[in-house]
């Protein structure tokens, strides 16, 4: 598909109104929404198609291509999803980006990356994204993505999420963003969201905006499900036991040990604080989580220990001081009781994660 094909027409950022059924089909009749959907090495599919399908479901229902969308990736020739799968992805980051700031038209920008993301954003993007930004083109960042884009330096100030495995590594590694743990998040322009089926959720907030509630509700039934959450739901604000716990002391607990994970509470403090007893407190844990309170604490704590050795380069002796343990040796000791491996080991099967899609990709344009 050539660039001209998918630039024609606008992508509208809001209605004055909400749409009804029977105006769906005749209103902005003329309008294309491009978007330009940017496949970074390992993105989830889960992510892209749980993103795309709402658009393609407004596509259906009013009858004609409102949406357009195309693939663009490093090379210009495909992407590796963290399936394994090629996606094709028939433009290049060069040749895509300079000219979305320059059109007239306005469209939207989506950056689709998961897992670890590979270091450095790619120098030939920062520009033209600061200038999207600027211009006030929407730029939406799926799953890591956000990761890519305070590197170049885009999120200064800015509310945004990212998938909850690297928003202990993104919270260490940068400062500018103001990070939370919603499943999506919009300010400034800049929308982001932590993947997976959260990217429904932000697809379908977007579509509100432009659409209206009317057509948006028909499209989650189209897609076989009930709603779609707003930005105020949590990533990890829903565990199995939920349902049938009925004391609130338990999320309660938890939360104060996910609060202080690097100077970790006794668990008279944490008693003290929640005005029940230990006893108490282990009955809960025991019959919800099948555990006790100190084993699901030192958990909370090897688990972002793991996320800091996946995502980041911190010597493992800063790893362990941020974790809560009082030194490298014990927290290495904890550490494989829990995974069954080294930090170290850890760290040099992400370095090999990193590389793989490299290859796969040089392999294919050779």
């Amino acid at each position: 598909m050539a660039y001209e094909e998918w630039t024609e027409g606008v992508f509208a950022h809001s209605a004055d109104r909400a749409i009804t059924p029977s105006e769906s089909t005749s209103v902005d009749r003329d309008e294309t929404g491009a978007i330009a959907i940017l496949l970074f090495p390992g993105f989830s599919l889960l992510s892209l198609s749980s993103f795309l399908a709402p658009f393609e479901k407004a596509n259906a229902i009013l009858g004609r291509q409102r949406f357009r969308w195309t693939f663009a990736s490093r090379s210009g020739v495909s992407e590796i999803c963290s399936l394994g799968l090629a996606m094709p992805a028939p433009l290049s980051f060069s040749e895509v980006m300079p000219k979305i700031p320059l059109s007239d038209s306005t469209k939207m920008v989506v950056m689709v990356a998961d897992g670890v993301v590979e270091p450095g954003a790619p120098r030939e993007l920062a520009g033209s994204i600061r200038l999207c930004i600027r211009q006030n083109i929407p730029v939406v960042a799926i799953g890591t993505a956000s990761w890519l884009l305070a590197e170049m330096g885009a999120l200064k100030n800015t509310e945004c999420t990212i998938h909850w495995e690297r928003m202990a590594a993104f919270s260490e590694t940068f400062n500018g963003p103001r990070v939370t743990d919603a499943i999506y998040t919009g300010d400034a322009g800049i929308w982001s969201c932590a993947g997976e089926t959260s990217s429904f959720d932000l697809a379908i907030a977007l579509l509100e905006r432009t659409l209206g509630p009317h057509l948006t509700t028909e499209i989650c039934k189209r897609n076989v499900a009930e709603g779609a959450r707003d930005r105020t739901h949590r990533q990890t604000g829903w565990f199995p036991w939920n349902a049938y716990c009925t004391s609130d002391k338990l999320p309660q607990a938890i939360k104060l040990m996910e609060r202080y994970l690097e100077e970790p509470l006794s668990l008279e403090q944490i008693t003290d604080t929640l005005g029940i007893s230990r006893r108490q407190l282990e009955r809960l844990f025991d019959t919800y989580l099948g555990t006790s309170p100190h084993k699901y604490y030192v958990k909370l704590r090897l688990d972002r220990g793991r996320q800091l050795v996946e995502s980041t380069n911190k010597p493992i002796v800063e790893i362990a001081v941020a974790c809560g343990f009082v030194s490298a040796t014990h927290f290495a000791k904890c550490y494989r009781l829990q995974f069954g491996c080294s930090p170290t080991r850890t760290r040099l099967s992400r370095m090999k994660r990193m590389w793989s899609p490299k290859k796969a990709r040089h392999a294919e344009s050779v």
